[in-house]
Order: structure tokens, then sequence, then C-alpha cells
């Protein structure tokens, strides 16, 4: 059996909790240290829980070999090289998590390799956000969960005999954990956010629930928090036309005005 509630750092989660906020920043702040800490500012001011990172060491995920999948970025000739322009150092990072404690967010951020996963462990990173493309990467999975802290899971690019093997293994682990419904795509059209899905992966899993929301517009969330989702996650940048792969593309265009400036870009 899942957890129906548990606790990230003193926050509550799941049923009969209110529903908690997670502004996700990934690579937006695009190297810089000085736009990830804008970014945790512009999340608390928003009135959210939580702000997540993601947490590259180049050397320990990616090789020159590695292709770009689409190539978006004019200065970096490699995907390496663009994984080592996200890099922050640890003491870095150590600031990220020192400036969300002043501001009252948890900090989180979603490792890529056993290394990351270290340094963000020895950080006190209160939970472990598994990245879509992650879910069949039993390592990783391990290392997360032999740390005995609460797992927030990505569904994006999985199927359910995928989920249900990590499931297994957090529930083996007696972890409490939460399912995300997720669609991999930037941004998602409205017909394919798949709200029908957090009722699904509850009974499923017995567990709570999350939307992680690509949408690019404030909808989705405002239908998710009426069906009782536990943790919402959205995207957010500081401007629609800034550089970056997780950028949704067509805010602007789509729904005719600008969500994004400032505000969470849900």
């Amino acid at each position: 059996m899942g957890f129906e509630t548990f606790k990230i750092e003193e926050k509550e989660i799941g049923a009969g909790a209110p529903c908690w906020i997670v502004g996700e920043v990934s690579q937006t702040h695009d190297g810089s240290l000085g736009n990830a800490h804008r970014y945790i500012d512009m999340v608390a001011n928003a009135g959210a829980d939580a702000v997540k990172f993601q947490t590259h060491i180049a050397h320990a995920e990616s090789s020159i070999e590695e292709p770009f999948r689409v190539k978006f970025s004019q200065q970096d000739a490699t995907r390496y090289d663009y994984w080592k322009r996200m890099e922050f150092t640890k003491e870095g990072w150590a600031g990220l998590v020192e400036h969300c404690k002043e501001r009252g967010l948890v900090f989180l951020s979603s490792p890529f390799s056993e290394e990351a996963v270290e340094l963000l462990d020895e950080l006190g990173m209160a939970a472990w956000k598994v990245a879509s493309g992650e879910v069949t990467n039993p390592i990783l999975i391990k290392k997360m969960i032999d740390t005995g802290k609460p797992i927030l899971l990505s569904s994006g690019m999985s199927s359910y005999e995928e989920l249900d093997a990590v499931v297994a293994s957090v529930k083996d682990a007696g972890l409490p954990f939460l399912v995300f419904q997720c669609t991999s795509k930037y941004p998602v059209d409205r017909k394919d956010i798949g709200l029908n899905m957090l009722d699904t992966l509850r009974q499923r899993y017995q567990s709570p629930v999350g939307l992680s929301d690509h949408s690019g517009t404030i909808y989705p969330g405002i239908a998710a928090a009426t069906l009782g989702v536990d943790i919402i996650e959205v995207h957010v940048t500081l401007a629609d036309n800034i550089f970056g792969p997780e950028v949704p593309s067509e805010p602007a265009s789509t729904f005719g005005q600008n969500h994004n400036v400032g505000r969470f870009n849900s």
C-alpha cells in the first residue's frame, strides 16, 4: 500500500492537505547562477511551496558523442557542451538551497547521474523528483531510493509496466511517493494534458498524484485543483521570448495574451 499523506520538510502532501505548487525552472536559467536566484525570488513572490531545478554533471551523464535530439543552441557545438554550460558548482547549488530556505521554499532538483544524487543528498534535499526520462534508469532510481527520502515520480515517457516496476521498488523500501500525470510535449496541446489520468493513477498506485503541466496556460492547473490533485508543477519563465529549450514555445500566439512575465507559466 502507498501513503495517503506524507511530508516534505514541514509541508504536508496528500489527502486533506492543500494543493502544493512547484515552480519548475528546469534549465531556463540558461547556465546563469544569477538568473537561478532571480527565479527563486519570482517563485516565492508568486506564493508557491517549492522551486525545482535540474542537476546536470556533464562528464557523469554525457559525452562529446551525444547528438542533439533537437538543435536549439547556437553557442553549444555539442549536447555535452550544453550540459557543461548548465552546471553549477557545489557552492553555487548550496547558495540556491540557502536562498530557498530564506524565502520559505522547498528546494528540489531532478538528478541525471549518480554523482548528481550524491551532490544533492549532501546538500540535504528533502525529496527526489524522478524526471520522465529517468524512470527506466534502475541504477539512478536505486541510488535515490537508498537515501530513504520521498520519491516524486514523473510519468511522461513511461508505460504502465515501467511505472509499476519503480513503484514496486519504492513500496518495497517503505518510502512515501507521488506519481505525476505528465505529457512530455513543450507546449502540450490541451487535448493531451490528461486530467482524466489523475484518478486512474491515484487508484492504480494508492498514492497522492500530481500534474506536471507544460501547457503554457493557467487552465489545466485550475482544473486539476478542482479534481483534488495534490501537487501542481508548472514551468516558469521571466519572459516568453528568452532563450531555452523548455521555455514554452507558443503560449502568447496560441492563447492571445502573455501569461508568463513574472508569473507562473502554468
